[in-house]
């Protein structure tokens, strides 16, 4: 399955068989992800504290584009992506008319297993394991905790939610909240229920979605959308984060943050160039 930020697109991908690598077959796309120069983010950065600290929002999670010149084959990445990173989802999709994505995901939507669902709030970002959580970060990660505890409640029995932890994932740590419970619900609508997150979008989620769509200037298309696998007994359904959309010989890194009140514009840019490490570790 690979479903879109926007919900406009979802792909169930059937009837799968093993297969080389060497026999995947790479697709680009018609739709070409516009860049954004380290002014225009500043800005919108700049322009979305100054709604917060009115009060008008609560959180914001803005994004960028970077484009990247590749000298070898996606599959090539893909291998040695699964190399060096062993605690994230990895995966190399191509479909017809959609394109080439590639990714590490260290960020679960929700993995569904018999009657059993498992989920976390994954939220702050720091580059070094001895540097301390902030307020911004602690406070960030709380608005994501707290969205998924009230929105599983309708749908769940037996909510149990764990003390936060730091978790490295790639070349940075965040902060996780894990929960499980015992579904009453179909699946369907608790996936519903919980995309997208604060982690992926902001608080109060429509009124923010709706914003992104005018401030960002590309097309988030799969990116901070999910994607997984499905089965009758068993679903596991990723967050899509450190994702890059390829075409020819360019890679499109999308790379974001949460924006909040006390955000500081420089220091969110900085974020996302610690973010970009990950991919870039394997490109370069």
């Amino acid at each position: 399955m690979l479903h879109s930020f926007d919900s406009t697109e979802n792909y169930i991908i059937q009837q799968l068989t093993n297969s080389n690598l060497s026999e995947f077959k790479l697709y680009n796309s018609k739709i070409i992800p516009q860049e954004i120069t380290k002014n225009n983010y500043l800005q919108n950065c700049t322009h979305l504290i100054n709604l917060l600290k009115n009060n008008e929002l609560t959180k914001v999670v803005l994004s960028r584009v970077q484009k990247q010149t590749l000298n070898q084959s996606p599959i090539e990445i893909f291998k040695r992506l699964n190399k060096i990173y062993f605690n994230t989802f990895n995966y190399l999709v191509s479909i017809e008319n959609v394109g080439t994505w590639l990714g590490a995901t260290p960020e679960v939507l929700a993995e569904f297993n018999k009657n059993e669902i498992s989920t976390v709030a994954l939220a702050g970002t720091k580059t070094s394991n001895t540097q301390k959580w902030t307020k911004k970060e602690i406070e960030e990660q709380q608005i994501v905790t707290d969205y998924i505890s009230k929105q599983l409640k309708p749908f769940v029995t037996n909510l149990i939610q764990t003390p936060t932890q730091t978790i490295k994932a790639g070349r940075v740590y965040h902060l996780k909240t894990s929960f499980i419970a015992v579904i009453k619900s179909p699946w369907t609508d608790i996936v519903q229920a919980l995309h997208p997150t604060p982690a992926t979008c902001g608080v109060p989620t429509q009124k923010v979605q709706k914003l992104i769509s005018k401030i960002e200037s590309h097309q988030r298309e799969f990116y901070t959308g999910f994607l997984g696998m499905i089965s009758s007994k068993y679903k596991i359904l990723m967050v899509n984060l450190r994702c890059m959309k390829i075409n020819q010989n360019s890679a499109f890194l999308y790379l974001g943050g949460g924006i909040t009140a006390d955000s500081n514009p420089n220091k969110e840019w900085e974020e996302t160039k610690n973010k970009a490490l990950t991919l870039q570790n394997v490109i370069k």
